[in-house]
């Protein structure tokens, strides 16, 4: 018998009974249970629990435990659709936040630049491609300064020098006649980009020409590719992960690698003038 019962049964309710008939039972009795009209010894302590009876059955105390026993006695299979409902919210409120970021990343200004720097990165990577095909530039410069011995990028020593006409090349495996008693080389340089390819020496006991480091064509064709991700991307464009990182590395490193690609050794120039200048 739950403890509301036990109370109702102190009135003769049931533990349905509402609380009007509560309120009704208690007037009868209180008034015949009343010390000032009942002698009895008993009715004095009687009338006390009718008394708290009264004020617990009228209180909001049964209807929270109501609540809780009822909460808590739920079926399995109710919990579990509840469960699952809250579960379609989450998943709902996650695909609303995913569609908002996508649809911040592919529009307004931030888009547009992305497309811009997909075109231009494009540009450079199938010029960078046409020009293993092309003439070379062969320039003459001297060597200015240079600098000590270390690794390249794959094997072997790079020096890195600069020369009279403020141009900087890393050279693979130098020899030291070339910077110490014959600085005077030929340069020979792609056609748009003017990017070094190999070195001459003007010694004519050096006839064998060295090898660029650290360059666009010595790279090849990583460059070119990396300048087609960006393109790539925008092509795939898809709501994922994958769409995400692929987006921000192209926008953050790709973007700012391009531009100090073009900005770099005047590039722009040489690409305004069709590689004539």
């Amino acid at each position: 018998m739950s403890t509301k019962a036990k109370y109702c049964a102190i009135f003769g309710l049931k533990e349905t009974a509402s609380k009007e008939e509560i309120r009704k039972a208690y007037r009868k009795l209180a008034m015949k249970y009343h010390p000032d009209r009942n002698s009895d010894s008993k009715a004095h302590q009687v009338f006390i629990d009718l008394a708290e009876a009264y004020e617990l059955l009228m209180s909001d105390k049964f209807e929270n435990e109501k609540k809780i026993i009822s909460r808590n006695e739920k079926s399995f299979d109710e919990r579990k659709k509840e469960a699952e409902v809250r579960y379609r919210e989450q998943k709902l409120k996650e695909q609303k936040e995913e569609e908002y970021y996508f649809a911040k990343l592919t529009s307004g200004l931030r888009w547009k630049l992305f497309t811009y720097i997909s075109k231009f990165a494009l540009l450079f990577s199938v010029i960078i491609v046409i020009e293993t095909f092309l003439p070379r530039h062969l320039e003459e410069h001297s060597i200015t300064h240079y600098s000590s011995l270390y690794n390249g990028v794959f094997s072997g020593q790079v020096i890195s020098f600069r020369t009279n006409k403020d141009l900087k090349v890393f050279i693979k495996n130098p020899h030291r006649s070339l910077t110490n008693s014959h600085p005077e080389i030929i340069i020979e340089r792609s056609w748009f980009f003017h990017n070094p390819v190999k070195i001459w020496s003007k010694n004519r006991q050096l006839k064998t020409p060295f090898g660029t480091d650290f360059s666009v064509l010595s790279l090849f064709p990583l460059i070119p590719i990396l300048f087609l991700v960006p393109h790539a991307c925008i092509r795939y464009k898809r709501k994922s992960v994958k769409f995400t990182f692929v987006y921000l590395f192209s926008f953050y490193i790709i973007g700012t690698f391009a531009i100090y690609f073009i900005l770099s050794q005047d590039r722009w120039i040489h690409l305004l003038s069709l590689g004539f200048l």
